[in-house]
């Protein structure tokens, strides 16, 4: 069902923290902090597609990219003619890819690996959506109640440095 490649070595250095005109599109790496995101750069190589940590102790993380994205070579890639990628067959990825990494030395999910990985998914493409809708919107729940979260606890820390002054 897919096409499985890679990202491309790109240095820190050579991104922005910030997005830019000039520095527009993300870049994707093996970190779990900011859902992967090391920066932004000003060219990209997929569009659409589903990314995996294939190093380090994040091996086997899943995510789907949604728009233009340059990835690092940490990140497998998966694309498809034949089936639109989407959130859903990400989690459903996401949801086993951890029992096939690969734990001797450094933890490792290698494309060959990748490529054996069978997921069940349901045939209709509006349910697929539908369902990639759901998780999306699980999703950006979550970064809300997070954010907030954060928030609460800045007020908290504010309130006890005023308490003992």
């Amino acid at each position: 069902m897919f096409k499985i490649t890679r990202g491309y070595v790109l240095p820190s250095n050579m991104t922005e923290k910030k997005q830019t005109k000039e520095n527009f599109y993300p870049v994707y790496s093996s970190q779990t902090k900011d859902n992967g995101l090391m920066g932004y750069y000003k060219d990209y190589l997929y569009e659409n597609a589903i990314t995996w940590t294939t190093d380090g102790a994040n091996a086997g993380t899943v995510n789907y990219r949604e728009g233009k994205f340059y990835c690092t070579n940490v990140c497998g890639v998966l694309l498809s003619n034949k089936i639109k990628t989407n959130k859903m067959i990400a989690e459903a990825l996401n949801n086993v890819s951890k029992g096939y990494v690969s734990y001797v030395g450094n933890p490792k999910l290698m494309n060959n690996v990748m490529a054996d990985i069978e997921i069940k998914i349901p045939s209709s493409k509006i349910e697929r959506e539908e369902i990639s809708k759901l998780f999306i919107n699980i999703d950006n729940l979550i970064s809300l109640h997070q954010r907030k979260l954060e928030k609460l606890k800045n007020i908290k820390k504010a309130c006890l440095e005023k308490m003992f002054v």
